[in-house]
């Protein structure tokens, strides 16, 4: 028996561009709220960066993770639902028999 091929995240047209754009606004929101978070609290402006710089990296780490998993569940889903229109397809195909 051959198993199908299964699409991986990064060969998946619509997967990898989502991620990609998830991850980029994750990162940006992380920075843009860490800072201004800072800067509105009387922070200097040079620590502010810097803990900016290391919140903007976690909330793209974040991001990355909660999009891989959110992905993968939405493959799995598709996958699904193309074996059962397939296997529909079979049993209502006249004159085959499994």
């Amino acid at each position: 028996m051959s198993h199908p091929h299964l699409v991986s995240l990064a060969e998946h047209p619509a997967a990898a561009c989502s991620i990609r754009r998830i991850k980029a606004c994750g990162g940006l929101a992380g920075y843009g709220i860490a800072l201004g978070g800072g800067l509105m609290h009387g922070a200097e402006l040079v620590p502010a960066l810097e803990r900016a710089c290391v919140a903007g990296i976690v909330a793209y780490l974040l991001t990355w993770a909660c999009a891989i998993a959110a992905w993968r569940r939405v493959l799995a889903g598709q996958a699904a639902a193309a074996v059962k229109r397939s296997r529909a397809r079979t049993a209502a195909a006249p004159g085959t028999a499994e």
